[in-house]
C-alpha cells in the first residue's frame, strides 16, 4: 500500500459533525495541499497507544493577509512592528501564519484537550517561526462565543473590519519579542 493509500485509510477514521469542513479538509484535500506544498497537517496522537489514532489535527500555511483600507498607521505599526509604510506607501499586505484547520477527532475527544490541541499547534508553529520568522498568526473561525473565548485565551483577538452574514471571523496574534527571540534557540 503506498503512503498515500495509508494516509486516505488513516484519516478516513476522523470524525467532526460540529464542523463537516473540518472533516471534509482533511479527507479531501489535505493530501493535495501537503503534495502542492499548500499548507502542511498534523496529527496528534497518542504514541503509547498500539494503534495509531488521531486525536487531532491542524494544518499550517503562510499566506499573504491583505488589511482593511480603512486601518490606521497606528495599528499598521502595531502589526509590523517597525514602519506603517514602505518606500512612502502604507503598507496594506503582511505575510501570515495561518492556522488553516485545527479540531480533535471527535471518536477521541476524551483523550486530549482544546488547549492541549491547541498548544501542540503553536509549539509547531513557533519551531517554524524561528527558522523562517514572522510576526503575524491569522485563523477564521465562525462567530461563535465559546470559539472567540478559546482563541482569546491564546491571545487571539478579533481583527475589526466589516464582515458580512455567515463570514468567518478573522482573529490575529502578533508575536511579542520574547516569543520571537529567545536565547534559548
Amino acid at each position: 500500500m503506498t503512503s498515500e493509500k495509508q494516509a486516505e485509510k488513516l484519516v478516513s477514521f476522523f470524525v467532526c459533525n460540529k464542523d463537516p469542513d473540518i472533516e471534509n479538509f482533511l479527507k479531501y484535500k489535505a493530501i493535495h495541499f501537503e503534495k502542492t506544498g499548500k499548507s502542511r497537517t498534523f496529527f496528534v496522537y497518542d504514541e503509547d497507544c498500539e494503534e495509531f489514532e488521531i486525536l487531532g489535527y491542524f494544518s499550517l500555511a503562510l499566506q499573504v493577509f491583505k488589511l482593511p483600507e480603512k486601518f490606521s498607521n497606528r495599528k499598521i505599526l502595531h502589526l509590523d512592528g517597525f514602519s506603517a509604510k514602505i518606500h512612502g506607501k502604507k503598507i496594506t499586505e503582511f505575510p501570515v501564519i495561518l492556522i488553516g484547520q485545527i479540531a480533535k477527532n471527535e471518536k477521541y475527544e476524551k483523550n486530549i484537550t482544546g488547549n492541549e490541541l491547541m498548544q501542540f499547534c503553536l509549539s509547531t508553529l513557533f519551531e517554524g517561526q524561528t527558522k523562517l520568522g514572522g510576526r503575524i498568526i491569522l485563523l477564521e473561525c465562525k462567530d461563535v462565543p465559546y470559539l472567540l473565548q478559546f482563541y482569546n485565551k491564546f491571545g487571539f483577538q478579533k481583527l475589526e473590519r466589516d464582515y458580512k452574514t455567515n463570514d468567518l471571523l478573522q482573529l490575529i496574534k502578533v508575536l511579542q519579542q520574547d516569543e520571537i527571540i529567545s536565547i534559548e534557540r
